[in-house]
């Protein structure tokens, strides 16, 4: 049980269209719980979802290569729920693999590019110090350019801060929801 009680239909208007705007059009799973929970906070999930949404359309990201940023992060912070959805969901459609999914909580792997690799590195320092040092920004510019190392820097920062309200309101995964590796539980 999550420590704060999603908003229960029936809904409201503008609770239904704040609820129903997150997502991928095309998804076939129900409205997520932390959307549902983050509804009570209606100001705040509209501003959350801006800037969520923002990573996805007219991103300058390669989307295996956000999703792989994405399920590290979310893997560093033991965030169970957000890794669920995202390897459950997301990685189908980026190109990522069930054993790459569970690679990036296990630290292993299963034969990531070697920019892949930096990619991974790069996640694991912001969120162990912050910042990322001069080698790190040079070796990301193999591939990326300014623009895309920025977008790199707010996904990773987005979704720490979606894991840490998953985290802190208990958010368990949801059935659809991919679960951790059994190496890891």
């Amino acid at each position: 049980m999550s420590r704060v009680a999603p908003l229960a239909p029936p809904w409201s208007e503008d609770d239904a269209a704040g609820i129903n705007g997150w997502g991928h059009p095309d998804r076939t799973y129900e409205p997520l719980l932390l959307v549902r929970c983050l509804q009570r906070h209606p100001n705040l999930a509209a501003r959350l979802r801006k800037l969520g949404e923002s990573l996805y359309v007219d991103a300058r990201l390669p989307p295996r290569l956000r999703t792989i940023a994405i399920l590290r992060i979310c893997a560093l912070l033991r965030c169970e729920y957000e890794w669920g959805g995202q390897a459950a969901f997301w990685g189908p459609i980026a190109g990522v693999s069930e054993r790459e999914c569970d690679a990036l909580v296990l630290d292993d792997d299963p034969g990531f590019s070697d920019f892949e690799r930096a990619l991974i590195a790069a996640v694991d320092e912001v969120e162990r110090t912050g910042t990322w040092s001069d080698h790190t920004w040079h070796a990301l510019g193999d591939e990326f350019d300014d623009e895309q190392r920025m977008e790199l820097l707010v996904a990773v920062g987005w979704y720490r801060t979606i894991c840490t309200l998953c985290n802190g309101m208990a958010l368990p995964v949801e059935g659809w929801m991919r679960r951790w590796p059994l190496s890891d539980r």
